[in-house]
């Protein structure tokens, strides 16, 4: 269920907060969620961004608690990319409205990024996904709700987790998951929060990505008690574009993973193995069969000539 309209959000609306002053304007209402809503909003020195306000509710202050834990240890271990801009209240209307302000990506779901630039892409982009949920397992948290909807890829091909509404305290219960997404779903093991409930996320994910079809095939075919995780396994198995990574999946899938630096050092590893056949490289094979065309044709030209 999404978070009813809020009075005084609207395009043009200079929203200042209470604390520590920032001031975004706001652009357009890009998404809705049940903890609250997104706006794009212009900041005062004119950068893009994403502002999310809700309804006074835990969910909503338990999000940007979780974001600030990783933005503390990003910042303890120098990366300034932090996903967590601005943290504060909004009084509108005799209210006083919590918000967030964060990073704006320019991208699109895994999904869709895969299906446009080509299957063998998911080497670099599942490679900056474990980097971020990495990260985030090092700061004490699991993202938990791990789908393609909630993982986006920009041009240049960076990978951003967005919506933290599912992060959950490593130790703790999960408090959001999705059908196949959720091990225990699969009989694959408990709903606790620890890294490998993350990374058998990010294995179903891939099967997703490359055949739904199938994976919806095998679900339908199981009953809830029946379900198992070696039927994920033989499924990645089957699927000839995933076969590099295959044996990832299969240990990611059954829980084999010590933690998510060693899940990350293994995929870094199968990536150069197999890298990606990107623009450039697909340029210089069109020029090698150019020339390759060229010099055919000449040697046809020659050899009607002499005769």
């Amino acid at each position: 269920m999404a978070a009813p309209d809020l009075p005084g959000f609207r395009p043009g609306t200079v929203v200042t907060g209470a604390s520590q002053g920032g001031q975004y304007t706001i652009q357009s209402l890009i998404g809705r969620g049940a903890n609250g809503n997104v706006y794009l909003v212009r900041t005062a020195s004119g950068q893009q961004a994403a502002l999310k306000a809700g309804p006074e509710k835990p969910e909503l202050k338990a999000e940007v608690e979780v974001l600030a834990e990783l933005k503390k240890h990003e910042l303890e271990n120098g990366d300034r990319r932090s996903f967590l801009l601005d943290a504060d209240r909004y009084k509108t209307d005799g209210r006083s409205v919590p918000f967030y302000v964060m990073k704006f990506v320019r991208g699109v779901p895994i999904d869709a990024y895969i299906r446009k630039y080509g299957y063998r892409h998911i080497g670099t982009t599942g490679l900056g996904l474990l980097d971020r949920l990495s990260g985030l397992h090092q700061a004490g948290f699991i993202f938990g709700d791990l789908k393609p909807c909630h993982v986006l890829v920009e041009e240049s091909g960076g990978v951003e987790l967005v919506d933290y509404g599912g992060a959950s305290r490593i130790g703790a219960n999960v408090k959001q998951y999705s059908g196949w997404y959720d091990r225990k779903y699969w009989n694959a093991g408990t709903r606790k929060a620890d890294p490998g409930y993350d990374l058998f996320a990010f294995a179903v994910l891939c099967l997703h990505v490359f055949d739904e079809r199938s994976l919806r095939r095998v679900d339908a075919a199981l009953l809830p008690q029946t379900r198992s995780v070696e039927d994920l396994v033989q499924l990645a198995g089957r699927i000839p574009a995933l076969q590099p990574f295959e044996p990832w999946l299969a240990r990611a899938l059954r829980g084999g993973f010590v933690n998510s630096r060693e899940a990350y050092a293994q995929w870094k590893v199968l990536c150069r193995l197999n890298p990606p056949q990107g623009k450039k490289g697909a340029s210089k094979l069109l020029a090698v069969a150019f020339c390759g065309s060229l010099l055919l044709l000449g040697v046809v030209v020659y050899a009607a000539l002499s005769w």
